[in-house]
């Protein structure tokens, strides 16, 4: 166990710390894809990571202008444009511990998560809206905290998509205004 008060959430920037650039190299996460190989981040991307006695334990990021395609609930395919949380990771090691949980959590003020069009993705098994064991904890945190599901991935993995609505639209999240067929 350790202690969360020594664990700082920091956003990253140039020059990348070393033990950022060590955690992306052990990861497989594809948000940190671009890190890895080109020693960037993707256009429009935004990481924070965890910090626990100079050892980055996890991260997580967003896109704030991000297009992607998913299959609603009753099948079509849903073209949005928005705010698009990706994949976090906590090292095994520092699982269960709230280190997700802060990391979520301060992404979504990063990102100003209360704003319309914030989507994220659930990691799945491969048949429509499955939830893969280890992603279980972010769907949990995600659909505590007002985000409904909407539909699937339209990847292999075919996890829920998630949006958070907004007061004023309960019925379906404001950014799906294409429906299209896949």
């Amino acid at each position: 166990m350790i202690d969360k008060s020594e664990v700082l959430i920091e956003r990253l920037e140039h020059p990348w710390p070393t033990a950022f650039l060590g955690f992306a190299d052990r990861t497989t996460l594809k948000s940190l894809a671009s890190v890895r190989t080109a020693h960037r981040l993707a256009p429009g991307q935004a990481v924070l990571y965890a910090l626990h006695r100079g050892r980055v334990i996890g991260c997580t990021s967003w896109y704030q202008e991000y297009r992607h395609t998913y299959v609603a609930l009753d099948g079509t395919a849903v073209h949005a444009m928005g705010v698009y949380l990706c994949s976090s990771e906590v090292l095994p090691g520092f699982r269960g511990m709230g280190i997700g949980s802060m990391l979520y959590g301060h992404r979504l003020i990063e990102c100003g998560g209360d704003a319309p069009g914030v989507s994220v993705e659930i990691l799945g098994q491969g048949s429509p809206l499955s939830v893969d064991s280890e992603a279980r904890p972010g769907l949990v945190w995600h659909l505590a905290r007002g985000f409904t599901i909407v539909g699937h991935s339209c990847e292999a993995d075919a996890g829920p998509v998630l949006t958070r609505p907004t007061p004023s639209s309960r019925r379906t999240a404001p950014f799906l205004a294409e429906h299209h067929v896949c």
